[in-house]
């Protein structure tokens, strides 16, 4: 009997020294054919967290103080002169009151992450936010391209109920996988969680490497069940969509949508969060190469004007500002397929836009007659 025990001892111990070995070997593998690492959807929330320190400090000083949320057309710019960088400078141009504009976005946010930071970001009592609209996060590739779904964990509790009545279902949500995410969150894991997450992603670029390794050595793979992958861009020019693309993540946009849009519905969960602190928000509709799109055949104005009457009405009916800036840039002012503007010498997209968003958060400035007491400006 106590050599059978000991037996399954040495067995469970042997199994364990494997799994940790096969574990490190991957690791060490990855590591040594520079795989890149990934990121999931808490990330997201780590950041704002990190970013969060900012707006808690911002209390001690008396300031208007403006959270600009938003994707990759917010953020994808050289350091220091992002929209939130813009916006700052010409907010402190304009006015002699002090103002912090504190960025908080992230490549892929969307209204769903915009509800589920809502509590976060009220906590600490901003003055305005900012809200951009991508029509192309109404897309299903959007939602399938950003696995953001970890972001619900932070959530509170409390907001459950209101939760349970959004659709979530369309983000590949259960009612498990959501009290699981808030577990996670709650009980501060969000970094083991994170890293366990990474190594996932890391790992399916380690089968992607190896699949692109094959496809070189033998191109007769490419007939032996592998899919052939539509290129994205237009012939002859890299940087312009072609009219599948198009169709695929701005398609919905151009015919219009529907109130039960999941992505309308997570933006009015929002939007009735900061209604109901008192926080104004400015929400506009982003840039988009509608020049480029109506050259390759799409129309873009019938279908495009009710979809945008829709966040328009939402944002609106909760006392926010809504910008219809869509067709704000010609197609020479876009520099990649993602919609990101182009920066150069005589044309600053970044700038032109913060421009447009300065003059209704100037408007909704408070006048202050004096400082309190214990602050300081």
């Amino acid at each position: 009997m106590g050599q059978r025990k000991t037996r399954s001892i040495i067995i469970v111990l042997c199994a364990v020294v494997s799994f940790a070995v096969t574990v490190g070997g991957i690791r060490t593998a990855l590591l040594a054919a520079e795989v890149e690492d990934g990121a999931v959807g808490i990330g997201i929330g780590r950041i704002l967290e990190l970013h969060a320190a900012n707006l808690e400090a911002s209390q001690r000083v008396v300031a208007e103080r403006i959270v600009v949320l938003g994707d990759s057309t917010v953020v994808d710019y050289p350091f220091g002169r992002s929209v939130p960088d813009n916006l700052r400078r010409v907010l402190r141009a304009r006015t002699s009151q002090k103002t912090l504009v504190i960025p908080l976005a992230a490549p892929g946010m969307s209204a769903p992450e915009y509800y589920a930071f809502a509590d976060l970001i009220v906590e600490y009592r901003p003055q305005q936010v900012v809200f951009p609209i991508n029509l192309a996060s109404l897309s299903n590739r959007w939602r399938s391209g950003f696995n953001r779904r970890e972001s619900i964990g932070w959530i509170p509790l409390s907001r459950l109920p209101d939760l349970l009545t959004r659709p979530f279902h369309s983000l590949n949500l259960t009612l498990d996988r959501i009290l699981f995410y808030m577990g996670i969150v709650g009980s501060g894991l969000q970094e083991a969680w994170q890293h366990y997450g990474e190594e996932q992603v890391r790992a399916v670029h380690g089968i992607h490497l190896l699949r692109r390794t094959l496809h070189q050595l033998n191109p007769r793979l490419m007939f032996d069940g592998l899919p052939n992958v539509r290129l994205p861009y237009q012939s002859g020019n890299r940087n312009r969509s072609n009219p599948q693309y198009v169709e695929t993540l701005y398609g919905g946009a151009m015919s219009g949508t529907v109130s039960e849009h999941p992505v309308v519905q997570m933006l009015a969960g929002a939007l009735e969060i900061y209604q109901s602190a008192g926080i104004h928000v400015l929400a506009y509709a982003v840039p988009m190469n509608v020049e480029h799109f109506e050259e390759i055949g799409f129309e873009t104005r019938t279908g495009t004007r009710k979809t945008i009457e829709m966040p328009r009405d939402l944002v609106e009916r909760r006392g926010g500002t809504f910008l219809d800036l869509h067709r704000l840039f010609p197609d020479k002012a876009f520099k990649d397929l993602g919609g990101h503007f182009l920066q150069e010498e005589g044309f600053d997209g970044a700038l032109l836009l913060a421009r447009e968003l300065a003059p209704d958060l100037l408007r909704h400035f408070p006048r202050r007659a004096s400082v309190p007491a214990g602050q300081t400006e």
